[in-house]
């Protein structure tokens, strides 16, 4: 496993200008995975028993113009395609996206904006201040076991004052599939993008079917739509045609009203489907029909299951509803993987902060004009990407956790000495995987270890004599 680990970290050495930044990447990461408390960068010093003084270092590491994220998730990517791990259907890969917001309450910290919580849960309240994060993921099958494996997250909202280039003029809901095309790009291969109601949206369908690979739709999206969906039959061709423009659209339909006709049309089939994991016998109905967002067409595909009813659309008109059902049951993966890096790795307890930056209310007023401004914007740009580096490095241990327990469940098993009440699946989780490697990196720490991502580590503890601490930064 620790092998593995190397062998990884290793890979992403073109990441870094610096060899010095190199060196930091992977102090910062196997911190990370040691560290027991979720203070910020702080925890990071304290896990690896590191002079006081890294704790500048480590600043200057996330602030560091040595590495950018783009460059060093292109290269997880490859790592990711070169593995030969995502799950496939249909030579397609499986990517699944959304946004998670995280609340901070920092008055100087960039991009924090007032958003709204659609969460049902009664503790959480309506409005709050805070971060909005778009993620990327691809569907990873470990065993009995599916993983959203994390390829990209990026701050959504609150980029006016800050950006430098138009994509962030975007809509949020557009970033996200251009997110997966690049990613689809850099791994070489055609995707299905499988979103939430959020998304169902035209502008999300164009934006996927205006980018091409070999003739056929580099992403084709899958999401569920809202309940009040209608969509339009194509208008019947007339012989005698009159002047003017002709038809395009036909009969309205209100899909939901589908579920109860009793017309011969709309007779559903019957099928046995994967509904998160689970063998289920559900009712299903496949229409092509066009949809005036996109003015174009689009299979929907009407579900009913022991639990519920749902509507799919499918950009890909060759797409049966089995499958449909089997990719959507996917997307609930993310979830999983949002709540691991909150409350696992704590990936959004970061504290970066700009002294340049205006202090913002943390009660500003409906509609007001005032905006946070910034007397040096490159430098409170760098500290949202620092930012954005803190949570993406997060994201690459979990990824690799996940790795490390789908290559080797019964090695992290048996090194994680990890009591557990009731064990779910064979694969293990990414809380004993990370248990697993601890152990093992600890007692190389402590013991006689030679290998190569300890000797790094006591490089760092022991700070050499009549040498300045620049010579550490990154």
């Amino acid at each position: 496993m620790l092998k593995y680990l190397e062998n990884f970290l290793r890979a992403m050495r073109p990441a870094f200008s610096r060899q010095a930044t190199f060196v930091w990447f992977v102090i910062v990461f196997v911190g990370f995975l040691l560290r027991s408390d979720t203070f910020g960068v702080s925890s990071i010093v304290r896990a690896l028993s590191l002079m006081p003084e890294s704790y500048t270092c480590l600043l200057h590491f996330f602030h560091s113009t040595a590495w950018t994220v783009e460059g060093l998730m292109t290269l997880w990517w490859a790592w990711l395609a070169a593995q030969k791990v995502a799950y496939q259907v249909g030579g397609r890969l499986v990517l699944v996206g959304d946004h998670t917001k995280a609340p901070k309450d920092g008055r100087k910290m960039p991009a924090v904006t007032t958003l709204h919580q659609d969460s049902e849960t009664s503790g959480k309240p309506s409005f709050f201040r805070g971060h909005h994060w778009g993620c990327i993921a691809v569907v990873v099958q470990g065993c009995d076991k599916f993983f959203a494996t994390p390829l990209w997250a990026s701050i959504q909202e609150g980029l006016a004052k800050l950006a430098v280039d138009e994509d962030a003029k975007q809509p949020k809901t557009t970033r996200i599939v251009q997110m997966a095309q690049q990613v689809a790009r850099t791994m070489g291969r055609r995707a299905y993008l499988v979103l939430d109601a959020y998304f169902a949206v035209g502008p999300v369908f164009e934006m996927a079917a205006a980018q091409l690979c070999g003739g056929e739709p580099l992403i084709h999206i899958l999401t569920r739509a809202k309940k009040n969906v209608v969509a339009c039959r194509p208008a019947p061709t007339r012989k005698n045609r009159k002047q003017g423009r002709p038809k395009k659209y036909g009969k309205k339909l209100k899909l939901m009203k589908l579920f109860d006709s009793k017309a011969k049309a709309f007779e559903f089939q019957t099928a046995e489907a994967a509904v998160y994991q689970k063998r289920e016998p559900i009712r299903y109905l496949v229409l092509d029909l066009l949809w005036k967002p996109t003015k174009g067409m689009l299979r929907f595909i009407l579900v009913e299951s022991p639990r519920g009813r749902m509507i799919l659309i499918s950009s890909d008109l060759t797409l049966d509803a089995v499958t449909a059902v089997d990719l959507y049951s996917r997307r609930v993966t993310i979830e999983t993987m949002f709540d691991t890096l909150k409350n696992t790795l704590a990936g959004m307890a970061y504290h970066f902060w700009s002294q340049y930056l205006s202090p913002a209310s943390r009660r500003p007023r409906k509609k007001a004009r005032h905006e946070p401004c910034s007397s040096n914007p490159l430098q409170t740009r760098n500290t949202l990407d620092a930012i954005e580096k803190f949570v993406n490095v997060l994201l690459l241990v979990l990824g690799t956790l996940q790795l490390t327990a789908k290559v080797y469940p019964k090695q992290v098993r048996r090194k994680a000495h990890c009591w557990l009440r009731t064990m779910s699946t064979y694969t293990p989780s990414e809380f004993v995987t990370r248990t697993a490697l601890s152990n093992i990196i600890r007692s190389n720490l402590y013991g006689f270890g030679k290998d190569w991502i300890t000797q790094l580590i006591r490089g760092k503890q022991k700070h050499p004599k009549n040498k300045g601490i620049r010579n550490m930064a990154a």
